[in-house]
């Protein structure tokens, strides 16, 4: 062997177990921490968590004001689980405490293990009704994004801009949160639609269904197509994972969602902009980002205007004359 090739591969031997101890303990920490976060409302965190939120919803050092930096450390693992679990947890408690105390909403508990937040009389309120389902993973109720709340604010990560706008088109509110229990995502969703959803008197049930989140409502129009049809007045899919041809949903089931959806994919394409697909269930729209996290808040104000459009009364179209030549003579003598 020439120097240089002795010289590759003695680098070669180095440089290959560095980068599989890299990838392994990335591995580890990454299986771990969804097992950890999965535990946020049941563990309490007995450290003191360093950051907090300003009043504009960014997180801050409460010594140095600085942003939040999240730091991966190879040689304590265990420390950098434990930091992600207690980011997951001070989030998760936070939101937890505005949505109570800023939007009034109250926890009703379905099974052991497991909650939602719902405004105060929703089930008897004969308006509007606004359904959120986040994606799958360990994001609870008020959350969209962990990432996007720790490191560009609750107003970019949150489902707080949601609340917001739905009160003031005065819309009750149900928040599922189905990563909260032991079960999975969809039989949250069933659970909670026959629990609350169905029993509640809005005349106008819109949901809004973020990646998994979409799949398992789908899932719940497999087996419920009737009544979901009878109830729900529109569907908001954002980035959503399920597939119509993958999933047991009739020719009936898949003609209301043609009328009843639309469904924002990522695209470089300008946000609204039609993205047309031969194989896809409903009217496919770019939502103006290549980043799942960022579709729910990017594409708000388009979900909200188009669940007006479903109920904003059609124009009847006014009867009019033809006007002749005769006509506008007589009338001009």
């Amino acid at each position: 062997l020439s120097l240089v090739e002795t010289h590759r591969l003695e680098m070669g031997q180095i440089l290959i177990p560095v980068f599989y101890r890299y990838f392994f303990a990335y591995l580890y920490f990454r299986s771990h921490m969804m097992l950890e976060c999965s535990d946020t409302s049941r563990n309490p965190i007995q450290l003191d968590f360093p950051y907090s939120f300003s009043e504009d919803g960014h997180l801050r050092h409460k010594v140095t004001c600085e942003p939040y930096r999240f730091t991966f450390r190879l040689d304590d693992v265990r420390g950098t689980e434990r930091e992600h679990h207690n980011l997951c947890h001070y989030i998760t408690q936070h939101v937890y405490d505005l949505l109570e105390r800023n939007f009034h909403l109250i926890r009703v508990h379905l099974e052991e293990d497991g909650f939602v937040f719902m405004s105060p009389g929703a089930l008897y309120q004969p308006g509007s009704l606004l359904v959120l389902i986040q994606d799958w993973g360990t994001v609870r109720s008020g959350v969209w994004s962990w990432k996007l709340s720790a490191h560009e604010g609750l107003e970019r990560g949150s489902q707080i801009p949601y609340l917001r706008w739905a009160a003031l088109e005065s819309y009750a509110v149900i928040i599922m949160n189905p990563n909260e229990g032991g079960k999975t995502l969809e039989h949250h969703v069933h659970l909670v639609w026959e629990r609350l959803v169905s029993r509640s008197s809005a005349e106008h049930i819109f949901v809004v269904a973020h990646g998994y989140g979409g799949l398992a409502f789908v899932d719940l129009l497999c087996y419920q197509l009737e009544e979901v049809q009878h109830r729900v007045k529109a569907v908001a899919f954002l980035d959503s994972s399920h597939n119509l041809w993958h999933q047991p949903l009739g020719k009936a089931g898949r003609d209301w969602l043609k009328s009843h959806s639309r469904t924002w994919i990522l695209s470089t394409k300008p946000l609204n902009r039609s993205v047309g697909s031969l194989k896809a269930g409903s009217p496919q729209i770019s939502a103006g980002t290549r980043c799942h996290d960022s579709v729910p808040t990017i594409c708000m104000e388009s979900v909200f205007r188009f669940f007006s459009k479903t109920i904003k009364p059609k124009a009847t179209p006014t009867p009019f004359e033809i006007i002749t030549r005769s006509k506008s003579r007589l009338k001009m003598s």
